[in-house]
C-alpha cells in the first residue's frame, strides 16, 4: 500500500554551537587610529636612534665612564649595550603587541584589550628607561644626533595616546556585553 503523497518532513533548525561574537564597536576606529599614531611615533624615535647609534653608543659610554671612574672599559661598554638592547626590545614588544592589540579590537576580539596593556606597558617602561639613560647625558646625546624632543616628549606621548586607547577599548568592549 503506497501512499501517493510522500511523508510529512520533520521541522529542521540549525543553531550554532557558541554564541554569535559582537561586532565592532563604535570606538574601535578610534581606538586603532590612536595606537596607530602612537607605534609611528615610537618607530620613528627607533629609527632616530638606530640612524645615530654609533654616536648615542659613544657618547652614552663617554658619560658613563665620567660619572664611574673606578668602572672599568668593559664594564661601561657593557652597561651601554644592555641598555640600548633593553630598550630595542622594549619597543618591538610595545610595537608587536600594540599591533597584535589592534587587530584584535578591529575583529572584536576581546583578547585584543590585553595585548594593548601588555604595549601600554612596554611603552611606559620603555619612555622611563629612555629618560632614566638618556638624562643624565641629554646634551651628548643631542649633540650625537638625537633631537631632543626624542629623548622623552615624543615617546611620553606615545604612551599617553596609547593609554587613551586602551582606555576606550576597555569602555567600548564593557558596554557590548
Amino acid at each position: 500500500m503506497l501512499s501517493a503523497t510522500p511523508p510529512p518532513r520533520p521541522r529542521v533548525s540549525i543553531t550554532p554551537m557558541r554564541p554569535e561574537r559582537p561586532g565592532r564597536g563604535r570606538l574601535s576606529g578610534v581606538v586603532v587610529g590612536l595606537w596607530s599614531a602612537a607605534v609611528i611615533l615610537l618607530v620613528m624615535t627607533v629609527f632616530l636612534v638606530a640612524v645615530h647609534l654609533a654616536e648615542i653608543r659613544t657618547a652614552l659610554a663617554l658619560d658613563v665612564a665620567r660619572d664611574e671612574p673606578s668602572a672599568g672599559a668593559d664594564e661601561v661598554v657593557r652597561a651601554v649595550n644592555i641598555a640600548l638592547v633593553a630598550g630595542a626590545v622594549l619597543a618591538a614588544v610595545a610595537i608587536v603587541a600594540a599591533v597584535y592589540g589592534c587587530l584584535g579590537v578591529w575583529h572584536g576580539r576581546r583578547s585584543g584589550r590585553g595585548w594593548l596593556v601588555v604595549a601600554v606597558l612596554a611603552a611606559v617602561v620603555l619612555t622611563v628607561g629612555g629618560a632614566v639613560v638618556i638624562g643624565p647625558s641629554a646634551s651628548a646625546v643631542t649633540d650625537a644626533g638625537l633631537p631632543p624632543l626624542f629623548h622623552w616628549i615624543v615617546p611620553a606621548v606615545a604612551c599617553v595616546l596609547g593609554a587613551i586607547a586602551t582606555v576606550l577599548a576597555y569602555r567600548s568592549m564593557s558596554r557590548r556585553t
